[in-house]
């Protein structure tokens, strides 16, 4: 049978507009900076073209958050569409419309509570990995976005409405990488304590502590509500199957 991810549409339309609000970021920091170039490099004596290119600026701060909304609204939709795959993967319920298949590695195991922390086991891995490459990019992006725009800020002609907008952008900003370092760092700690549940518990005692570190994966999942990078996945995906598949053998998974 060929690889089905029924959630995979949603994500694909979170993937889109986050894309989406990436270029109106990086339209936003170009316009940014023409208005500085006029502001200070007397390119131009007329302060009208300044205001309008605020303004042009505020608008897109507008379109931004917009669809900022809408992506989190989708992006929590195909949550819902994961986790009910994932507990339909391990427990052998029937929470979905559509399962999966080949999604998960893990197909050789019984259903229950020890597949089902094979299954999350799997999924911090990948999402650990995923989150730390994408937090050097997050780090750059931030910093650019917030010394562009605040210095438009301090240099724009007045306008409150203008200035209201254009502040919201960069602490917009700064809070998806807080998430984004909060996503990590908890993912990190859940992927940890798989290792040192897999490796020193006797599977007899393994369930609660099993069920506990699931609920602490899906409660930073949700909690943060940061998209993992698609294109970052894609890259990393054949790699992370590999190690996973060792990491598996090590830990005598099965």
């Amino acid at each position: 049978m060929t690889k089905k991810v029924p959630h995979s549409k949603l994500y694909k339309i979170v993937s889109k507009l986050s894309n989406t609000l990436n270029w109106l970021l990086i339209i936003s920091t170009i316009i940014s900076l023409v208005i500085i170039a006029l502001n200070n490099f007397s390119i131009t004596s007329n302060p009208i073209i300044s205001l309008w290119l605020s303004r042009l600026l505020a608008l897109l701060g507008i379109v931004f958050f917009v669809l900022e909304i809408i992506q989190s609204q989708t992006y929590h939709r195909a949550e819902l569409q994961r986790k009910n795959d994932f507990m339909d993967n391990s427990l052998k319920t029937k929470l979905a419309d559509t399962n999966s298949n080949e999604y998960y590695t893990n197909d050789d195991i019984s259903n229950g509570v020890y597949k089902m922390g094979v299954n999350c086991f799997e999924n911090s891995f990948f999402t650990k990995n995923i989150t730390s490459k994408m937090l050097t990019k997050q780090i750059i992006y931030t910093i650019v976005i917030w010394i562009v725009l605040w210095s438009v800020i301090l240099t724009a002609p007045n306008n409150v409405f203008v200035e209201v907008i254009l502040l919201a952008l960069p602490f917009s900003v700064a809070n998806d990488l807080r998430k984004l370092c909060r996503l990590n760092k908890d993912v990190e700690t859940v992927f940890t304590n798989f290792k040192n549940i897999f490796s020193a518990t006797k599977k007899s005692k393994i369930e609660p502590l099993i069920i506990d570190n699931v609920i602490s994966y899906e409660k930073s999942i949700s909690y943060n509500s940061i998209p993992l990078n698609s294109k970052i996945f894609d890259e990393l995906n054949d790699e992370l199957s590999m190690e996973w598949n060792n990491i598996k053998k090590e830990y005598k998974i099965k």
